[in-house]
């Protein structure tokens, strides 16, 4: 009986096996509380560097929705891609961009509408840091295919 007979998810168009919804799940929870758990590090040094010694509840509330929709873009680009589409992988990439950051800045917007108060530049920060950690994981990832594609050559 073939893997296709039982069940099991067929290869993709690179010839690699399909990945499991579980297993797509789990890598995804991971790399959230990874890049999570790096940026608060990050800001709460930079803040206690700067003589901040506080930081808002609703502050890291944010900071998570932020990896949460910025790393579900990433997760659909590779959805994408392993689909086998036609359309370049960096146009779907910067097409996905566009929409987690539209939807970044929609829920600020959304937030202040509703009563909540932001800080003066609090789009202008959203955009910039967005952007940076978008770019830096963008990075990473063209590395990490870079090297698994010198390593099968």
């Amino acid at each position: 009986m073939s893997l296709a007979d039982q069940g099991a998810p067929g290869p993709t168009s690179a010839g690699r096996p399909r990945t499991t919804a579980s297993a797509r799940l789990r890598r995804f929870g991971v790399r959230v509380c990874v890049l999570y758990t790096v940026l608060t590090v990050v800001s709460s040094s930079w803040a206690l560097f700067d003589g901040r010694e506080t930081d808002t509840h609703l502050h890291l509330l944010v900071r998570l929705v932020f990896v949460l929709v910025g790393l579900g873009a990433f997760e659909a680009v590779d959805l994408v891609r392993s689909r086998s589409t036609d359309a370049p992988g960096w146009l779907i990439g910067v097409v996905a961009y566009l929409a987690a950051l539209a939807a970044i800045l929609s829920g600020l917007w959304v937030f202040a509408a509703t009563g909540g108060q932001l800080h003066p530049d609090a789009y202008r920060d959203a955009f910039w840091n967005f952007t940076a950690v978008g770019v830096g994981v963008a990075v990473v990832l063209i590395a990490r295919g870079w090297v698994r594609g010198r390593r099968r050559r």
